[in-house]
């Protein structure tokens, strides 16, 4: 049976682990293949660690494992030449991409863990009785919007976090 991406190219950055992972892992259950582009370095004004190499060979590893293909380079998002070579790089093994997910980013950081700075202000607890979303819960919102199932369906917000908006 087809997965509902069959077919497509995804490229995702910050694809290495966490949430750009999951993404990757995702649309590849669902038959797309995948350009994966992570910075896998230390940028100087990061204070926590960044993606490895071993973290984008793991991504790579996951994504074959559901039997697609996958091209993961090495990129930062900030260079343009760098990004477009990258991008060119899967294009010319996998053909043109459908998809685009703009994964990578860098989280703010405080001097103290933000959910204790937050709960100094307001109430994060979820509506559901869940302690937090899980990566695979994002990753299966971005999947229904790049398939077919919501073609039609633009200019919206689809907040994925255990009812805690509906809380306010």
């Amino acid at each position: 049976m087809a997965g509902r991406l069959e077919g497509k190219v995804a490229f995702i950055t910050g694809a290495a682990r966490g949430q750009g992972r999951s993404h990757a892992v995702r649309l590849a259950q669902e038959g797309a293949d995948i350009i994966a582009v992570d910075i896998c370095r230390q940028i100087d004004t990061v204070p926590y660690p960044l993606a490895t190499p071993q973290d984008l060979d793991q991504t790579v590893k996951e994504v074959e494992a559901l039997d697609r293909r996958i091209v993961a380079r090495q990129a930062d998002v900030r260079d343009e030449a760098g990004l477009r070579a990258a991008f060119d790089a899967g294009v010319a093994e996998l053909g043109p991409v459908d998809i685009v997910l703009a994964n990578a980013g860098i989280a703010p950081m405080s001097l103290r863990e933000p959910h204790e700075a937050w709960q100094d202000v307001i109430d994060v607890t979820n509506a559901l009785p869940v302690d937090m979303v899980e990566s695979v819960d994002v990753s299966n919102a971005i999947l229904w919007l790049v398939s077919d199932d919501a073609r039609y369906v633009t200019g919206i917000t689809v907040p994925v976090d255990a009812g805690y908006t509906n809380k306010k």
